[in-house]
């Protein structure tokens, strides 16, 4: 059974397009009954629309295979009132989930991925976290590619907010354990060493993983472009079953029954 990332792992980064082999690898999953849950960093869209976004580009994934931040928010972001910073369509997404956005004094600081970000947000963002002392990633990724340049993830960013204000911070999506708990549940299994996870991000999500047990299979066709880049700073225990070039590769692993 399966944990699939999107960005970078089915989806490119640049066109935003199918990478070679990831359709095959669902339509494969699918006709040989084999589980899988499909487990993104969305906070562009509705859980839904993103949803219907994979499917328009031929991925033949059902509700009951998928899982983003959206689908778990409200059992960690208890309050209302929140400054949510991120892409134009993060904050938009958040008042149609019923939350009100408060910059003066928030009781929430949410942060999302964007690749415009300036100091003049940092700064922002630092004053929101010196006002609460609920400070929420939307992830934990370690990089964020867009086409075809790479910028601070959020888990870069919160672990800069974390230093400046001397505040933790709490995980909605990847790789935290609450995510990753409730993906397991769809596969209706009860030990994540039962979980092959596949994902460009290393960092992000495959470290976490690995600690929970999971195997791990790192794909070079998003964040990571060259095993040399991460490897080497790994543990030996954080180091992935299995390096791939794209889904294709990992179609030909799962022919093989390898994986």
């Amino acid at each position: 059974m399966f944990f699939i990332d999107v960005q970078g792992t089915l989806i490119d980064d640049i066109n935003k397009k199918p990478i070679d082999g990831a359709c095959e690898f669902i339509d494969k999953l699918n006709k040989e009954n084999i589980p899988y849950v499909v487990i993104t960093n969305n906070t562009k869209k509705l859980s839904s629309d993103f949803l219907k976004f994979l499917q328009d580009l031929g991925f033949n994934i059902t509700e009951k295979n998928y899982i983003d931040p959206f689908v778990i928010l409200k059992d960690i972001a208890k309050n209302k009132k929140v400054a949510a910073f991120g892409q134009e369509s993060f904050p938009k997404v958040l008042t149609q989930m019923g939350y009100e956005l408060e910059y003066e004094n928030p009781q929430t600081l949410m942060v999302s991925i964007s690749k415009d970000y300036t100091n003049e947000d940092y700064s922002q963002m630092i004053e929101c976290a010196l006002k609460t002392d609920d400070l929420i990633g939307m992830h934990e990724t370690s990089i964020y590619s867009k086409e075809g340049s790479r910028y601070p993830g959020v888990g870069a960013i919160m672990s800069m907010i974390k230093f400046a204000v001397n505040k933790d911070y709490k995980v909605v999506g990847k790789p935290s354990f609450n995510f990753y708990n409730e993906a397991r549940k769809l596969l209706k299994t009860e030990d994540f060493k039962d979980i092959t996870i596949i994902s460009d991000d290393m960092m992000g999500d495959l470290v976490g993983a690995k600690k929970l047990g999971m195997k791990a299979v790192l794909v070079l066709s998003g964040k990571i472009k060259d095993a040399n880049e991460v490897i080497p700073t790994l543990n030996e225990e954080e180091k992935p079953e299995y390096i791939c070039k794209n889904m294709s590769e990992v179609l030909q692993l799962l022919v093989k029954e390898k994986l």
